[in-house]
């Protein structure tokens, strides 16, 4: 209730009224007492503000007596001339309210029973009429935008002004001697002194004072209190404050708890993210990627799936690498499924929330000018160490008859063969480092005594190693990355308009990634009720020498790793390639002793590099338009239409001349071809909501929605290639093909998904709140009659430090949740049958039906999950936690079963199974100190997920998951998911392992479980330092757990690569040596009978008899894949305030940043434990061939005008 004494409806009340109010303030002046607006009020009572806007103090009187019971007296005209206050949308204490309404007011507060508040204007001094000074100045926030509307107030006199659109403000004070304070709702309040004409100001944002505010499931805006359900923010500043690495989703490693980000090593590489485990064991378990609401496509090319035990294979990124990390506001991770219930079928992994920046009000048209440069070496704990004592050969050369070749020279005999000529030649047909011993003395003909285009032809060279070994393969990675943005704000309009230039150039030579993002983002407001929104973002990618992946003939490093003589020069190979033109020549040579010089096994690499390389382009669009329209303060709706497309080619190139290999669709082996793909994509997304809001009564408060959503996907590709070769070298064209050209592999899907949902959340005295959605999803692609998924989830939360009055503690919640979602869509191959065309046999056509029959009665994995949390935040902030438990059950799992082949096929997909998933997260925040000038802060993000696979089909324990040379992942019931299976040793009854005849004895069957790839727990912890202008910041990412199978290992100490195969034994004796010398190694171990093994294995005759995957199982090679890595580092210095505007800016800042610097702990040997073919569900678990990981540093330059 608000009394206005000289309203015209109490004109004639005055008097009673009058006599009533002295009554009143007799009967309680024993109770009433004088108050400052800063301590009115209860300290628990809040206020909800809507949106922001300005409003009279008698409108902020009403809004608080609209949600409280308080009770304001005061009389009419008491604030004439003060002005406007200014609100900013989200929950504020009534007393930090009331006390910025006031700010500018002299007046004094009374308050008695029944929450009755009474004001009145305290007594004038009487003052001489002082000469006023002159004081002009800006307002502006601590990123230098200026904040209209701010309060500036001479203190301890009603004497005040507010600042203008620009920030600026004039006012006149009494003399020099004044205070001014300055004061913003949601800003911390400063006092300055008059001591200037002019009175600069930079306010902060009071992070204690308005409540967090997080976007949530189709971009609605919630108070973070109000959410039954885990979520985490990442803001923009922190996702960038490394090296730019070309894909947002690497630089959230260690960021956000219960997130497994899955990097590898390989160019322009993609990068799996996965929440809360793996749900489905032959599906997507990618999270769902979120632009302002509107889903996006994020879909792996070659991913692992495709990669294993085949050639050429690429990996070309994911989709979610167009987005540009400069766009981004924040990230809201969204982990469970009660959180991402309202997208229905698309988020059963969880959702990354994408807010994107929006126009601030600047001084003019703002400008940000940023420049970053970085460059990259190679992390050399990353790369093979070779042995420098042995070079290349297996051994002693055999003729065809079995009789030793070799000419002896030395007490450990040569491996040398003899050319027609009579002279010793390097065995140059051999990949692999088990030769004679290095001799410098000795003077031999190697694979450069045979190429014209040596420098060495018809020469002797030094056997020895070589000087230039292929880490000198590797050049300086360097990164671009510039961006330049546009925007500006009034009370309207706000618009923002980027632009992003990304140059990447990697470590193998020819490879270069190029990336343009040119974004604009407006919003309108055309009155009061009617709004639009409006972002439109295009970008541009191209790719020039992506790396091989897989075990493949083309990935170089697979070589370098596996397969290399410790003689090969690199800088030799470079020689003869740029001598002769470009053309193959390889230090692996058929036979240069009986005149073949041509590659054996092996192209040169840098023929590899600059002739068989690939190339891609991808042109995107992603764009939406929104209308808002608001019936009433309580009701509102919301159409929205957004369009994501691309097009995509890719190119790929073996040249005349290359190693006969495996290529183009026939898959045949060819000595040149060239391959295309064409590809685009389209989504369209047309969704309404309506939304209701409103407090009922006193208590009580109801946000709820239901909207519409229909979703059209249309796909195309067309994959070619040519066949047999190609008729005129090096050009690269399908018309070029020497055979005609196979049909080309052409697909085109169309789907709709039509939706329907709603949600209601109820809030009882903004300290319990409880929840409900329920979304129904119709496909197109689903058989009638089966083709509609229902999701629903439940949440509550109870703020219980609404009735806990204690200093120390400043926001606790228990929240909880139930959800039941399905897990993706189904592909259409397992619903239908499709027939394969072959090329015709003569006149006839072929068709063929594929051996695994499809299911129209499939049903997609659906998945129920729970979870617990708890959030309290300690002294003011300063000390917090979220800790969330959760369990998952995903049943009814994909996958294909035996079937009988009388029905034509031999397997046919079925549902069946359960995965388990169980877990704790854990986010933790403290800022030990905390002064004026110096902070410090502290956050720590730790996670662990049980995984379990429940059941699979009756009769069946095993399911085959994929698999690469030598091992196999699979899924088997009571274990988690990603046993690594392969050969084992024979064990001893007291676990030692079995010898005989001194090597170890290996299992016959290859199931046998060696490891899992699934990691026990994941973690980050992140400091920031900020002293004055300077800040310093680091991120530690540790990964403890996990294993994973070297194929590098396996076939490196096979063919004698690495220091291990070189060593001593333990007489002191290289193990290469004879017997007769003293060499060989007894291996520890008991024979069969249990007695201890004391045979000598003699030195390697052949390559791999004591190290090797010949000699050794597969369990050999299994390593911990855990890691701690010093993710992230940077150093920056904002410039002062006044040395900026100098400058005529009104920001500077230069940083020094670091990313990968330093893999603090691993146990893989010579690779990155995270490194691995590419994404998908067997992105981990397996390194073979990988690149090595770089550490990278780079200089920022940041200019604000």
């Amino acid at each position: 209730m608000k009394i206005n004494f000289k309203h015209p409806h109490f004109y004639f009340r005055k008097g009673l009224l009058m006599n009533i109010m002295r009554t009143f303030i007799f009967l309680f002046c024993t109770t009433l007492f004088a108050l400052t607006p800063e301590n009115v009020l209860s300290q628990q009572s809040k206020i909800e503000v809507k949106e922001n806007k300005k409003m009279s103090i008698d409108e902020v009187f009403d809004l608080i007596m609209e949600q409280t019971d308080y009770k304001f007296f005061y009389e009419e005209g008491i604030f004439k001339g003060l002005p406007m206050v200014t609100l900013k949308k989200g929950t504020i204490k009534t007393n930090d309210l009331l006390k910025q309404s006031l700010a500018n007011a002299d007046i004094d507060i009374v308050i008695g029973k029944n929450n009755t508040v009474i004001i009145k204007e305290k007594p004038k001094n009487v003052t001489s009429v002082l000469q006023k000074i002159k004081i002009t100045g800006t307002v502006t926030d601590i990123a230098g935008i200026p904040i209209p509307g701010a309060n500036v107030t001479e203190k301890g006199t009603k004497n005040s002004t507010q600042t203008d659109f620009n920030g600026k403000f004039v006012i006149e004070v009494a003399n020099n001697s004044a205070i001014l304070e300055f004061s913003y709702i949601g800003m911390v309040s400063q006092e300055k002194p008059a001591s200037s004409v002019i009175v600069n100001v930079q306010l902060k944002e009071n992070t204690t004072q308005l409540d967090n505010i997080v976007v949530t499931a189709l971009g609605i805006k919630r108070e973070k209190k109000a959410l039954g359900y885990a979520s985490q923010e990442v803001k923009g500043t922190d996702l960038t404050a490394g090296i730019a690495s070309g894909n947002f989703l690497n630089d959230l490693s260690g960021k956000a708890a219960g997130v497994y980000i899955r990097k590898n090593t390989n160019f322009g590489g993609s990068t799996n993210v996965i929440s809360r485990g793996v749900k489905s064991l032959t599906g997507n378990n990618q999270m769902l990627i979120v632009i302002d609401g509107i889903p996006i496509n994020n879909s792996t090319v070659n991913s692992s799936t495709a990669s294993q035990g085949a050639r050429n294979t690429y990996d070309y990124g994911n989709a979610a690498m167009d987005i540009n990390p400069d766009d981004i506001e924040s990230i809201n991770v969204l982990k469970g499924a009660a959180a991402a219930a309202l997208y229905g079928w698309q988020a059963g992994n969880g959702v990354i929330m994408i807010s994107t920046k929006k126009g601030k009000a600047t001084k003019g048209m703002g400008i940000t000018i940023s420049s970053e440069f970085s460059v990259g070496s190679v992390d050399k704990k990353t790369f093979p160490v070779y042995q420098n004592k042995y070079g290349q050969g297996y051994g002693p050369s055999y003729d065809a008859a079995g009789n030793p070749k070799g000419i002896p020279v030395g007490p450990t005999g040569a491996f040398f063969t003899i050319d027609k000529n009579g002279n010793q030649v390097v065995t140059t047909t051999d990949d692999a480092s088990y030769g004679v011993a290095f001799d410098p003395n000795l003077s031999v003909y190697t694979w450069e005594s045979y190429s014209p285009y040596s420098s060495k032809y018809g020469q002797k060279s030094p056997w020895q190693a070589a000087k230039n070994g292929p880490i000198t393969f590797f050049q300086t990675a360097t990164t671009f990355n510039n961006s330049i943005s546009l925007e500006d704000a009034n009370d309207k309009t706000n618009f923002i308009l980027n632009y992003n230039n990304f140059k990447e150039t990697g470590i193998l030579p020819n490879s270069e990634l190029k990336k343009n993002n040119a974004s604009i983002k407006l919003n309108h407001k055309f009155t009061d009720k009617l709004s639009t929104s409006v972002f439109a973002n295009y970008m541009t990618q191209s790719t020039v020498g992506r790396n091989s992946s897989g075990y493949t003939g083309d990935n170089i490093t697979g070589w370098f790793r596996q397969w290399w003589g410790t003689n090969a020069d690199l800088k030799s190979q470079k020689e003869v390639f740029e001598n002769s033109g470009g053309q193959n020549i390889s230090w692996l040579m058929g036979d240069p002793a009986n005149g073949n010089t041509a590659p054996k096994t092996m192209d040169n690499p840098y023929f590899t590099r600059y002739k068989n390389y690939q190339s891609d382009e991808r042109n995107r669009f992603i764009g939406y338009g929104q209308l808002d329209y608001k019936f009433t303060d309580w009701l509102s709706a919301s159409g929205k239409a957004s369009i994501d497309s691309y097009s995509e080619l890719r190119e790929e190139r073996k040249a005349t001349g290359s190693i006969n290999g495996s290529f183009g669709l026939s898959r045949a082996n060819v000595p040149s071809g060239y391959q295309k793909y064409v590809g685009s994509f389209s989504e369209q997304n047309y969704q309404f909501i309506l939304t209701f809001n409103k407090k009922i009564g006193e208590d009580f408060s109801v946000n709820a929605l239901a909207g519409l959503n229909t979703l059209r996907t249309k796909t195309n590709s067309t994959l070619a290639s040519t066949d047999g070769g190609l008729i005129i070298p090096d050009i690269f064209a399908l018309s070029n093909s020497v055979n005609p050209s196979p049909f080309p592999l052409e697909t085109e899907n169309n789907s709709a998904v039509n939706s329907s949902y709603a949600s209601v959340s109820l809030g009882y005295k903004d300290f319990l709140y409880l929840e409900g959605t329920v979304r129904n999803d119709a496909f197109s692609t689903l058989p009638k009659g089966n083709n509609s998924l229902n999701t629903f989830s439940t949440s509550a939360s109870y703020v219980f430090t609404n009735h806990i009055n204690a200093d120390w503690l400043s926001f606790g919640k228990l929240r909880a949740s139930y959800a039941e979602n399905p897990q993706g869509n189904i592909d259409l191959y397992s619903l239908n049958d499709v027939y394969d065309k072959f090329n015709p046999f003569g006149s006839n056509q072929i068709y063929s039906i594929p051996n695994r029959s499809s299911n129209p009665d499939l049903r997609p994995v659906k998945t129920a999950s729970e979870e617990l949390g708890l959030e309290m935040q300690f002294f003011r902030k300063r000390v917090g936690f979220d800790v969330s438990v959760y369990k998952s059950l995903s049943n009814d799992q994909i996958f294909p079963v035996d079937y009988s082949t009388a029905t034509g096929n031999s397997s046919r997909y079925v549902n069946a199974g359960s995965v388990e998933n169980k877990g704790i997260e854990v986010q933790f925040n403290v800022t030990p100190i905390q002064t004026k000038d110096f902070s410090w802060d502290v956050f720590l993000n730790w996670s662990k997920n049980e995984n379990t696979l429940v059941s699979l089909a009756p009769g069946i324990e095993t399911l085959s998951i994929g698999g690469f040379q030598g091992i196999g992942i699979v899924a088997k019931v009571g274990h988690p998911y990603g046993d690594i299976v392969g050969k084992d040793y024979v064990y001893a009854a007291d676990g030692q392992k079995v010898t005989e005849n001194g090597l170890y004895v290996m299992t016959t069957t290859t199931n046998n479980v060696i490891g899992n790839i699934t990691p026990d727990w994941i973690g980050g912890l992140r400091n920031k330092f900020t002293y004055k202008q300077v800040s310093f910041g680091f991120l530690i990412d540790v990964q403890h757990g996990g294993d994973l199978y070297s194929l590098d290992q396996a076939y490196g100490q096979h063919t004698g690569l690495y220091e291990s195969t070189a060593g001593y034994n333990e007489l002191g004796n290289p193990i290469r040596n004879t017997l007769a010398n003293g060499g060989g190694l007894i291996l520890p171990g008991v024979n069969k009978d249990g007695t201890p093994n004391t045979t000598r294995t003699p030195r390697p005759e052949v390559a791999g008899s004591i190290y090797g995957y010949k000699a050794n199982p597969e369990k050999a090679y299994i390593y911990d894949a855990s890691y701690v890595k010093l993710r992230e580092v940077s150093l920056s210095y904002t410039f002062p305030s006044q040395f900026v505007s100098k400058m005529k800016l009104t920001d500077l800042r230069v940083s020094l940043i670091g990313s990968n610097l330093w893999i603090i702990s691993k146990n893989l040997p010579d690779a990155d434990p995270e490194s691995g073919v590419s994404a998908g569900n067997l992105s981990s678990g397996y390194s073979g061939g990988s690149l090595p990981s770089t550490r990278n540093i780079g200089f920022n330059l940041t200019l604000k005008f």
